[in-house]
């Protein structure tokens, strides 16, 4: 993953829990870097290390974590050089999901080595929108349920996400289904 994950992490961790927390998460990980570089892509091993450290410290559940992590990854885009690729994808979720495949590949002209999910809205109505979510990565659909939940809180729209299917021997994806709920 790219350096800029790392520090989104790292700002999540010091904002909720404080610069002592963070170099505790970084001891028990075994991670030494003092600042990760945006632009530089660094081993995924890195990034799970962090965040199981991080589960373990602040005596989380990892899933809660991600989950937190993947709205906060919305905030951090949101103030990044790219906020504009956000701002473009849509007004709405319906504008929104179906263009995140087109943002990762607009994304891929800086980050050359980026390895981007796969993003496939399969239906979409207006009380829901069901989503297929394909990575070679492992347990990352709690990030991407907090990111669903980011986005939503982005275009000020209430949403309840269920994880229909987990990929696994039985799934080549995780499938999503995102309700809109009255506010």
């Amino acid at each position: 993953m790219y350096g800029m994950v790392n520090r989104a992490l790292q700002e999540l961790i010091v904002q909720e829990h404080g610069e002592a927390a963070w170099q505790r998460i970084k001891s028990q990980a075994g991670v030494s870097h003092e600042e990760f570089s945006s632009m530089a892509p660094y081993d995924d091993k890195i990034t799970y290390d962090l965040a199981i450290a991080a589960s373990a410290v602040l005596d989380a559940p990892l899933d809660l974590l991600l989950d937190a992590f993947g709205r906060f990854w919305v905030q951090f885009a949101q103030r990044s050089s790219y906020a504009i690729l956000l701002e473009q994808a849509g007004k709405d979720l319906h504008e929104i999901l179906p263009m995140l495949n087109e943002l990762h590949t607009r994304l891929a002209l800086s980050f050359p080595e980026l390895q981007p999910p796969s993003f496939e809205v399969l239906e979409d109505t207006p009380e829901h929108i069901l989503l297929r979510y394909e990575t070679f990565r492992p347990a990352l659909a709690p990030f991407v349920i907090g990111l669903l939940h980011g986005l939503a809180e982005m275009v000020k729209t209430p949403i309840e996400v269920d994880h229909l299917e987990a990929k696994g021997e039985e799934h080549d994806a995780d499938l999503f289904r995102i309700r809109f709920v009255a506010a």
